[in-house]
């Protein structure tokens, strides 16, 4: 070694050699450290030489002495032009870079070891085309429709093989495998993919004459073990003795052999998968008007094929926000098949469906879409009185809709039955022609003015209306060019409004339908798109409850020149609205939805739309016998034979919401043997239901039984008894336009029945 520190070559050569060549050529680059960690200098690999000059480093890096044994050099494959990057040692372990020892030869100079052949066959790379395609469900009328999701964020990922790193985790890990698989303790369940939406899980799990939730129907702990066990595959003996060998060399070799079979028992444990999942992002790419996605990634050709996970990101409310990202050892493409399809479906409740190859609005056209998801032309506009389906008290249904929304539970809506009013933060959804903006049609502005309060007695006088947030933007990407020469993106937004303009204030400007052009002609250079593609954007989102309380209120959009003056007497032509029977189609807006329409001209949009926040209200009630209420004793019984004769059982409830906009479900278990369908009810809070009578001034209901009607095979002709829970839950129908607004109540009580 060099006896003096000062005496050691700051200018200095390696030799860089192959324990065993590759069979083509790529290039390699050198990273060399300091022994605590600061990255001295990155050099490339020229004709087998790597050679440092830290001489030419910044002065406020160069160290004044230099130790060669102080020093650590890593070499890596150089395909990856990000790997310039690097900066630290930990970013270069997903490289499976070499660290070699340096030596002094007899003349002083710097020498290693060839790379071994252990690491260079990882080195060479194959190309692998990695493609899919991401979509939602969404509820369109009865249906649900499969749509693609554009401009999301895919990010492409790969998993390291584990044969790679397996040494590298502790002893204190790899010690608590064995016992967490041969002898598991489960806390968490198997992690399952998105269920189609037919099979979603429910915020409360009661559809109509189905199933109700059975309180009494439990497990054992060794049952819940041997079904869970059940589902995990076989560990032959083999495994175990090597699990139960006690030497930590031949667990980790038994892991790493076993890696595919063991993912599924890694699921249960998350606090292993940064142990035993080590994630490379390979690229960033975003779906197109197919909501289809690809990219060419590498991986190492005399390998296995590319392990493959995926998560996706979603620009909601300006944010890129993570709504696919699910655990890493049940979801990961293990060897995935280069070129074959990878299909995601989002749940998130924010993502939009609204994909369009090559669309637009011709012209100066503006088309009132929907509020949310809830298309404009399915938002009654005209005093309607009927009752609800299998109901007969009427309600009115001016300004509600027909349309579904996320979490309804075991609310179902059918086309035209307009029982949900809005409440929440709704979003008006527009389309503007790409003519606009222009000098006579620059400005929108959206007021209200409540009609009617809750029992839809009138009101009067517009007001403007705020934007959640007090004001208005709309975003964009863009795509730059980083320090490295890389194309990068970026998100940034401009501003809509409100501004004031002449004599008005309250306005938003009209988008382009392009970002660079004007009014806000971002850079052509950095190939800006919009978000939300101008023909289907939001406008306005709003807090309805900060209006002026519950009730029937009317939205007006009003359109201005760039000057600030209001707009009026427009051909009708103008303004467009989705048909009925299918939203992605226009017509021209039907006169209800205009302001002061005639043959050939309108003034403005105006929409009718119910807002009703109320919570809903519930109870159940202790069990009737004989028209008085049951006097069970703290053990729980209700005695049906009090004086030696059968009793008429009553089960009563109470549902009620302020304006009767909620629904409700009761249901009754038997002990283990199921519902008891004739106890059970559904229904708006409005009627009877059911055979339960609905008194209106307590919003109790109510229904008699006998013994054997409640009771079934547990009756024994009148000497038997059982268990039983009943289970009432309260939602209200209101929605923002994309999801349900959630004012629920839900409570379940039990009860036995003894002779």
């Amino acid at each position: 070694m060099v006896q003096n520190p000062e005496d050691f070559n700051r200018n200095f050569k390696v030799n860089v050699d192959f324990e065993q060549p590759p069979e083509r050529d790529f290039p390699l680059i050198g990273f060399l450290f300091h022994c605590r960690g600061k990255l001295l200098q990155w050099q490339y690999v020229k004709d087998n030489i790597l050679e440092f000059n830290l001489d030419k480093m910044p002065s406020e890096n160069r160290q004044r002495k230099i130790d060669p044994e102080q020093l650590r050099l890593f070499i890596a494959p150089a395909s990856d032009k990000k790997i310039t990057r690097i900066n630290t040692t930990e970013q270069l372990q997903s490289y499976k870079a070499y660290e070699p020892i340096i030596t002094m030869d007899a003349n002083q100079g710097l020498t290693i070891l060839p790379i071994p052949e252990v690491l260079s066959r990882y080195w060479l790379w194959c190309k692998c085309r990695v493609s899919g395609k991401v979509s939602k469900w969404f509820h369109a009328g009865n249906s649900w429709e499969d749509r693609a999701v554009c401009r999301a964020r895919v990010h492409i990922c790969e998993i390291d093989p584990i044969l790679y790193w397996i040494n590298r985790i502790p002893d204190h890990i790899i010690a608590k495998v064995p016992d967490a698989i041969l002898k598991p303790v489960f806390k968490f369940p198997i992690p399952i993919p998105d269920p189609e939406p037919f099979q979603r899980i429910e915020r409360f799990p009661m559809m109509a004459g189905g199933n109700q939730e059975n309180i009494f129907k439990t497990q054992s702990l060794k049952e819940i073990h041997r079904e869970t066990i059940s589902k995990l595959p076989e560990l032959g003996s083999e495994i175990k003795q090597q699990f139960t060998s006690g030497n930590l060399n031949v667990i980790r070799e038994a892991i790493a052999k076993n890696y595919m079979l063991l993912h599924p028992w890694f699921c249960f444990w998350p606090w292993w998968w940064p142990y035993f999942y080590r994630c490379k992002e390979l690229a960033v790419v975003e779906t197109n008007a197919s909501g289809r996605f690809e990219k060419s990634v590498y991986y190492n050709c005399f390998g296995d094929k590319p392990d493959i996970y995926i998560w996706v990101e979603y620009m909601i409310n300006g944010v890129w926000t993570t709504v696919y990202k699910p655990p890493i050892p049940c979801n990961t493409h293990w060897n995935y098949a280069c070129g074959t399809d990878i299909n995601i479906h989002l749940t998130h409740e924010m993502v939009a469906g609204n994909c369009c190859c090559d669309c637009h609005l011709p012209g100066q056209n503006v088309w009132l879409r929907s509020v949310g998801y809830a298309s404009v032309s399915h938002i009654q506009q005209a005093h309607q009185l009927l009752p609800p389906p299998g109901q007969s008290v009427v309600y009115d249904r001016v300004g509600l809709t027909d349309a579904g929304a996320a979490g309804d539970s075991f609310l179902l809506t059918t086309v035209n039955d307009y029982k949900r009013p809005f409440g929440g933060s709704p979003t008006f959804r527009m389309g503007f022609g790409n003519d606009l903006p222009n000098s006579n049609m620059y400005y929108y502005r959206w007021s209200y003015r409540k009609i009617a309060i809750t029992d839809l007695s009138p009101l009067t006088s517009y007001e403007p209306l705020e934007p959640l947030g007090a004001s208005f933007s709309k975003g964009y990407d863009y795509i730059y060019v980083d320090s490295n020469g890389d194309e990068q993106w970026g998100a940034d937004s401009v501003k809509l409004g409100p501004f004031t303009e002449g004599p008005n204030d309250n306005l938003y400007i009209i988008p382009p339908e392009l970002p660079e052009t004007e009014p806000f002609n971002i850079a052509e250079d950095s190939h800006p798109h919009w978000h939300q593609q101008t023909y289907n954007m939001n406008t306005m989102t709003f807090n309805s409850t900060e209006l002026e309380g519950d009730g029937l209120y009317q939205f007006k959009l009003e359109l201005f020149d760039k000057a600030g003056s209001l707009l009026q007497n427009l051909p009708r032509a103008t303004f467009k609205t989705p048909t009925h029977d299918n939203a992605s189609f226009s017509e021209n807006a039907p006169d209800i939805l205009l302001e002061n329409p005639n043959f050939s001209n309108a003034d403005a949009f105006n929409i009718i739309m119910r807002i009703d926040n109320g919570q809903c209200e519930g109870d159940i009630y202790t069990v009737n016998v004989n028209g008085e209420p049951a006097s069970s004793n703290c053990c729980g019984f209700v005695k049906y034979k009090p004086d030696g004769e059968e009793a008429e059982l009553e089960l009563t409830f109470r549902a009620v919401h302020p304006t009767n906009f909620a629904e409700f479900s009761f249901g009754v278990v038997k002990g283990t043997c199921g519902g008891v369908p004739i106890a059970n009810a559904r229904g708006m809070v409005i009627d009877s239901a059911s055979g339960y009578t609905l008194n209106t001034s307590t919003g109790i209901y109510s229904k008699s039984f006998n013994p054997s009607e409640l009771l079934g095979e547990c009756y024994e002709n009148g000497t038997g008894k059982a268990a039983f829970a009943e289970s009432l839950h309260v939602i209200s129908t209101a929605t923002d336009g994309i999801s349900r607004v959630a004012k629920d109540y839900g409570r379940t009580v039990a009860f036995a029945l003894e002779p």
